[in-house]
């Protein structure tokens, strides 16, 4: 079973090394299953949702991690977040307060490609990981090219409750244009 301190090792792990920190969608998936884990190791009245649209079952690990992390609620309701940590902050200039309940279309803008928001939610829909590179919006309106690792949460029955999605920030510019 996996625990904070095993979450946190494992993401440092991908962080420390050169290139993306989410490289593919089996680190993605793999990071997913430890916060299941964690999940499940929690008491069930901090998983979050309904009228309350917070999970109380995250770690100082998950709040302090090196890249933007947030956790959304079940697809089926239009994936609102319910967490968001501090390097999700830092990065969008978003409050998690500000983000809590909403989807994170928030982010997006005039300039945002329409494949790469495709790619995710079809991800979404077909409960698979995947990685794509969109432009995003800070909460000032300035714009930033992004990678986003998403996966889902699967709980100790395999059933899938909620989502991560992780991002990091890329240093070149995006070709949004079509070949």
């Amino acid at each position: 079973m996996a625990d904070s301190a095993g979450f946190a090792d494992l993401l440092r792990r991908h962080v420390d090394d050169d290139g993306p920190a989410i490289p593919s969608t089996d680190v993605a998936n793999s990071l997913a299953v430890a916060l299941g884990e964690i999940r499940t190791a929690a008491a069930p009245e901090t998983a979050g949702g309904g009228s309350e649209p917070a999970i109380r079952w995250a770690t100082p690990a998950m709040d302090t991690a090196p890249i933007s992390m947030v956790i959304t609620g079940p697809a089926y309701e239009d994936n609102p977040v319910w967490y968001a940590n501090d390097a999700f902050e830092s990065l969008t200039g978003y409050a998690e307060s500000d983000v809590l309940g909403e989807n994170l279309r928030c982010l997006q803008g005039p300039e945002t490609a329409a494949e790469p928001v495709a790619t995710l939610r079809e991800a979404t829909e077909i409960w698979a990981a995947a990685i794509t590179e969109l432009q995003n919006y800070r909460v000032d309106g300035t714009a930033f090219d992004s990678r986003v690792a998403i996966a889902p949460i699967p709980d100790e029955t395999g059933t899938i409750s909620n989502w991560v999605g992780f991002q990091e920030p890329v240093e070149t510019a995006i070709d949004t244009s079509s070949p």
